[in-house]
């Protein structure tokens, strides 16, 4: 049986943010039930099932590379790491994780890979005890490992788990009483998974078990604080927006509503910090929820934001600085690089108070900052960029370049 909903989008696999998140069968594996990794897992976690996570955060790792014999593997000592496609890093020479398997006995243990494929057979020969005598593909083994929860989805009940917003589930239909997972009383059948339950044991759940409308106002609501902290909209236009939607939706939208125009509590901003920070911030955050829920209107809606200069921060540098060897500046903005006077010795800080300030001199949708760009983009120089470097000159004077 095909525990997951198969869904053609690009995002199966890579682990986004409301979807489902692996199509791995648990017929095929002949083990136990394949669900995502929930906040609620690590809170309270369910031996059982193999967790699909978000990503890592922690753990001893060791590499196995193909083709090496079994038992022959690398310590790395790797820092937090996502499987979100855009957001994937090079652990090894030639190794990207994209998705892992998770199960919990006293410590969650993990196997971690580049492919569903791979993942696939390294589980199926785990629990044949089928182990060949080289490693078949490229993997780290994971001990007392720090996994990271798919962000929005929650274990409703053992083997039920909803992502807010999209509402999709993943069931475990092997469950005796599928597809009942709550009692008459709304509560969950189960209280464990039920193959290692010894009785049938009710949970109260929030709103019957079946949805955690409190969860999706904070996601929602920190939709709009990143919106209005990037200055993308004004409180008008969101105002105009929520209203739309409390329309269709009221028990949704008439909360964030009231956190849009009061501000939020203390406990609902710690509740969006929670998910935004998840993310990476707010940038990230809104790329996430944009391609998660606009669906065909997501492209239209992400160009309409990189010509506001949503995406300078994946065009500029990590940060910006000096290289005294060179004497040349670099900034963490998409600035073409530039020198100062002949003995300039600026410091890392006073170096990001100058790009910051020169940058700001040409506001968002001037053709300077668009040049700019090109060529930061390594484009070649037309009858602009004269244009452009003339009015770069006048603007490092006035910031103070020449003084450092």
């Amino acid at each position: 049986m095909d525990l997951m909903k198969n869904k053609t989008r690009n995002f199966l696999l890579s682990l986004l943010f409301f979807s489902p998140v692996t199509s791995l069968r648990s017929e095929e594996l002949k083990v136990a039930p394949t669900v995502p990794l929930s906040q609620e897992d690590l809170k309270d976690p369910q031996s059982g099932y193999i967790h699909m996570p978000y990503g890592m955060e922690g753990g001893t790792f060791f590499y196995g590379k193909k083709g090496t014999q079994m038992g022959n593997m690398e310590r790395l000592e790797l820092d937090k790491f996502d499987f979100l496609e855009g957001f994937r890093t090079e652990v090894a020479e030639g190794f990207t994780p994209s998705i892992g398997a998770c199960i919990y006995m006293d410590k969650w243990s993990c196997i971690i890979s580049n492919s569903e494929e791979a993942i696939l057979q390294t589980l199926k020969q785990a629990y044949l005890n089928d182990i060949p005598s080289v490693y078949e593909s490229d993997l780290i083994i994971c001990e007392d490992c720090k996994p990271l929860p798919v962000p929005l989805f929650s274990r409703i009940c053992p083997g039920y788990y909803r992502a807010f917003i999209t509402n999709e589930v993943v069931e475990d239909k092997t469950l005796p009483t599928y597809p009942e997972f709550f009692s008459k009383e709304g509560n969950c059948i189960y209280e464990k998974p039920w193959f290692i339950s010894s009785s049938k044991k009710e949970k109260e759940q929030n709103n019957n078990g079946i949805e955690k409308i409190d969860q999706i106002v904070i996601v929602q609501s920190a939709f709009n604080r990143c919106m209005l902290e990037e200055k993308l909209l004004t409180k008008k236009q969101l105002i105009t927006m929520t209203s739309e939607g409390a329309k269709v939706n009221p028990q949704l939208f008439n909360p964030v509503m009231k956190i849009l125009k009061n501000g939020e509590t203390k406990s609902q901003k710690e509740g969006q910090d929670i998910f935004i920070n998840k993310l990476g911030g707010c940038k990230n955050f809104l790329r996430t929820f944009i391609s998660t829920t606009m669906n065909e209107d997501s492209e239209e809606m992400m160009k309409l934001l990189n010509k506001q200069g949503f995406d300078d921060d994946l065009l500029g540098r990590p940060k910006s600085y000096f290289d005294k060897d060179q004497g040349i500046v670099f900034c963490k903005e998409p600035i073409p690089e530039f020198t100062l006077n002949y003995n300039s010795n600026p410091s890392n800080k006073e170096v990001a108070t100058l790009c910051s300030c020169i940058w700001n001199k040409f506001p968002e949708g001037r053709w300077e900052r668009d040049e700019m760009r090109r060529i930061f983009k390594g484009a070649e120089p037309t009858w602009k960029t004269r244009g452009m470097f003339s009015r770069f000159g006048k603007a490092l004077k006035v910031c103070g370049g020449y003084e450092l």
